[in-house]
């Protein structure tokens, strides 16, 4: 059956694209259990309406059986282009490298958020074990009839001492029993009772039986996993395993998902693929996500330094410190204001201040509204009383719905030194 889709804010109503009232009533439910774990409230994600089901600031996907509803981005463009959009922002703020020739081919062959992203692990995951599986030494001790690696004095003198045809070996040898098999094995395994594509279950078949010599995990996301240069090639599986290991589950008794939840808060994605992207910005500059090098305010008799400020980006520049922070707001383009809070500006200054920035950025994701293009839309100066100080404060915006053009437009945002009115 087709997935319902909504955007944020937007409300689905009962009846629109089929949806029932037992569903909408599973939905809530589910949305309920996440909003917890994403400790934003019971209404976090869905809130229940006298007519339906409306979202809130989250994206991502929730799935009962028999049902799946989409929530994306409220961005310009037509669903399916919004959704390809969304799987790049992910892949980027997320670190998974993928070819964009693949992920265009797997975007065509689906119209459908989760059996995309499951298409994405499985069909990488496959790829990467057909090489062979990742695998460490690991200690082992037998009592063997001929000596392999070296003799465990002890044990053979204490329960071999009658015993002379055995010998109490102990040995190093290589498996593919690792916590990173393990942890991969779990996400193959629990994909397995959720998809509804038969391309992608014969894919998961096929990774469940090179997973057989690795051992299952009852908590694998508290495996002691530890990625190397030996592993490489499956650090983005890794975390790719990570993302499904942890959505939402509701099971039954028999073992089968009631439902399952994979929701990123907006806000929370803007921020980390901003930042993956500033990382990827073709310039010199330096850049420090989540900088926490700075306080608000010092002790008067400790001298303890209070409140720490943490910036989304420090950029080095050429034209000097730059400080940027995300926000998940519309802009509104018929106020002189842009309708940006003034606590917003107050946390800028302060942040421009502590840094000693030459520049502070308020970066919005852009829509067609604004009535202008990506990039800087707006800029204020605030002069610092009896100094020469001057700060420099600028609106800013992105389209995320043109994720592969993020890179370019944020190195010209960074660059951009002209003045503004």
């Amino acid at each position: 059956m087709k997935p319902l889709i909504c955007r944020e804010w937007q409300e689905l109503r009962i009846g629109e694209s089929g949806l029932t009232e037992t569903e909408a009533r599973r939905f809530h439910a589910l949305a309920e259990h996440v909003s917890h774990r994403l400790k934003r409230g019971e209404t976090g994600v869905l809130i229940r309406t006298r007519r339906g089901l409306k979202a809130q600031q989250v994206v991502g996907v929730l799935a009962i059986p028999g049902r799946t509803l989409e929530i994306l981005p409220k961005v310009d463009g037509e669903d399916d282009a919004v959704r390809n959009a969304l799987i790049r922002m992910l892949a980027v703020a997320h670190d998974l490298r993928v070819a964009d020739g693949a992920l265009t081919g797997m975007m065509r062959q689906t119209h459908d958020l989760l059996e995309l992203l499951i298409r994405l692990f499985a069909a990488r995951l496959l790829a990467g074990v057909r090489h062979g599986l990742p695998r460490r030494y690991i200690a082992c001790e037998e009592d063997l009839r001929l000596l392999r690696g070296r003799l465990d004095v002890v044990r053979q003198f204490t329960r071999h001492a009658v015993r002379p045809d055995r010998l109490a070996c102990r040995f190093d040898e290589l498996s593919e029993d690792t916590p990173l098999n393990r942890v991969l094995k779990a996400a193959v395994s629990r994909l397995a009772l959720i998809t509804r594509s038969a391309a992608n279950a014969r894919l998961l078949a096929e990774l469940a039986a090179r997973f057989e010599l690795a051992g299952d995990s009852s908590r694998p996301l508290k495996e002691p996993v530890r990625l190397d240069r030996t592993n490489t090639a499956f650090h983005d599986l890794y975390r790719l395993a990570r993302l499904f290991l942890e959505g939402e589950w509701q099971g039954t008794a028999a073992g089968r998902p009631a439902g399952f939840a994979l929701l990123f808060p907006m806000n929370d994605l803007f921020e980390a693929f901003v930042g993956r992207s500033l990382l990827r910005v073709p310039t010199p500059s330096r850049v420090r996500l989540q900088a926490r090098s700075r306080y608000a305010l010092k002790g008067e008799k400790s001298g303890e330094l209070l409140f720490a400020l943490q910036p989304d980006a420090v950029i080095e520049a050429d034209s000097g410190c730059v400080v940027l922070d995300t926000k998940w707001k519309e802009l509104k383009q018929e106020r002189d204001d842009f309708g940006v809070a003034t606590s917003d500006i107050y946390q800028m200054l302060a942040y421009g201040r502590a840094y000693k920035a030459a520049r502070v950025i308020l970066l919005y994701p852009w829509h067609s509204d604004i009535g202008v293009d990506t990039g800087v839309v707006r800029r204020w100066t605030s002069a610092e009383p009896d100094t020469d100080i001057i700060l420099r404060l600028d609106i800013a915006t992105v389209d995320v719905g043109r994720p592969e053009d993020v890179p370019d437009v944020l190195a010209k945002i960074v660059e951009d030194v002209s003045d503004r009115g």
